[in-house]
């Protein structure tokens, strides 16, 4: 019991965590031109990744377009122990590189004067933490993979005038996740710290259905521009099965003792937490050249109190872990230059808290407040349309402290690459 209880909390923690890439698990990368702005994007929203950033924005665009990219991260995550923990003095350890690619695409269509109408797909939230062999924390966690899906109708209205707009759409979204992590057990006839049994987690998708709204205010002169967006909270319910194998460690007497102690296979299902996320945004422009914006994020982490799970096969092992995350506040500049007729220089900053209490870093949960410096360009030409953009992550170090349940106790160092692409045409 103790075994499955730890390995399936270990599970259930990471899917609602760490993310290298917005506070929590939040990916707000989802256009090109938006990342080159570091995210401050909803009072401009004048491309069709509007319907993510504030669908209002896809009403003053009056012709039919699309519009699909990706952004491509990688990032370092390097764990150093506590020299006062005996557990981790000593340990080092790194994430395994990868490159993990978030795709998105947008289609708009104006509908006379007034109205668009469009359709978004877009992965705005998921993670993966996969620690370099061997790691000594896997015990706790050595890989988890959570991936979502977004797909969002929307419509949005404006006034004769274009100084006002108004849109909305219904969200639905899938997700789900796999994690991969080893049981580690005190041989008793060697007197060492040995895997026993590793256990792979693998859910099967899950989905709800919310909604995201916005509204936009121009003045007469269109010097300044006012944003507020709105996407709704989501709770998805996930099932899945756990796969429980035995490592043989050489010693039949201790394997077979292992053997009678491991949980049988079972189904187990949760319920995934996703935040609302509010944006109040702030764009002017001193000339025709010139544009900056300024938004402001609250993301309602605070929902995410405590984490219940079920077990099916063996319900003595159910159990409710505190969590108590507060809610997390990201502060985002950005600047769009019109160079030339053809082309565009954007740069940015953003301050990203984070909403996790220190108790609850770990390997699965190495969250921590970040700065980002972004820059980018488009190109613009008849109807084409090319953007690119890359942001830079610095994680703050972010210390255990002591206080990490697990006694996994010492310094997490994080950065981060995104670089973002898109592609558009306007017919």
């Amino acid at each position: 019991m103790r075994f499955l209880r730890l390995t399936a909390t270990a599970m259930m923690t990471c899917v609602l965590a760490t993310s290298a890439f917005g506070s929590g698990f939040l990916i707000p990368e989802q256009g090109a031109k938006a990342s080159a702005m570091a995210g401050a994007f909803a009072a401009t929203a004048d491309d069709p990744s509007a319907i993510f950033y504030n669908p209002a924005g896809i009403a003053q665009q009056r012709e039919i377009a699309a519009l699909a990219g990706t952004t491509l991260i990688n990032f370092t995550n390097e764990f150093v122990g506590d020299p006062n923990s005996p557990v981790t003095s000593g340990v080092e350890a790194k994430y395994n590189r990868h490159t993990f690619n978030i795709p998105n695409m947008y289609a708009i269509y104006p509908i006379g004067q007034n109205l668009t109408v469009g359709v978004g797909v877009f992965a705005a939230f998921g993670l993966r933490t996969d620690w370099a062999d061997p790691f000594p924390g896997r015990y706790i966690s050595k890989d988890a993979d959570l991936k979502t899906t977004s797909v969002q109708p929307t419509i949005a209205w404006q006034t004769s005038d274009g100084r006002f707009a108004v849109g909305g759409g219904v969200e639905y979204r899938r997700a789900r996740v796999i994690l991969n992590a080893n049981q580690m057990r005190l041989n008793p006839f060697t007197g060492r710290i040995t895997d026993v049994a590793n256990t792979r987690l693998v859910s099967e998708y899950g989905s709800d259905i919310g909604f995201n709204a916005g509204i936009l205010f121009k003045t007469a002169s269109d010097r300044w521009r006012f944003g507020l967006a709105y996407r709704s909270a989501m709770d998805i319910d996930l099932e899945g099965d756990a796969e429980i194998t035995q490592i043989p460690t050489g010693n039949a007497e201790f394997d077979f003792a292992v053997s009678r102690q491991l949980p049988p296979d079972q189904p187990i299902n949760t319920t995934l937490p996703f935040p609302e996320i509010v944006s109040l945004a702030a764009a002017f422009s001193p000339n025709e050249n010139w544009d900056f914006e300024i938004d402001i994020i609250r993301t309602g982490w605070d929902r995410f109190k405590a984490l219940d799970v079920e077990f099916e096969t063996t319900p003595a092992a159910s159990f409710t872990r505190e969590q108590n995350w507060e809610d997390s506040s990201s502060y985002r500049l950005g600047v769009n230059h019109n160079a030339t007729e053809h082309w565009d220089v954007r740069f940015g900053f953003v301050y990203d808290e984070n909403p996790q209490p220190v108790e609850a870093v770990s390997p699965l949960l190495p969250d921590s407040d970040r700065l980002g410096g972004s820059i980018g360009a488009g190109f613009h030409a008849g109807p084409f349309i090319i953007d690119g953009s890359l942001l830079v992550l610095h994680f703050k170090d972010r210390d255990t402290q002591g206080r990490n349940p697990e006694q996994f106790d010492g310094l997490y160092q994080t950065d981060a690459l995104l670089w973002s692409v898109n592609l558009g045409y306007k017919f």
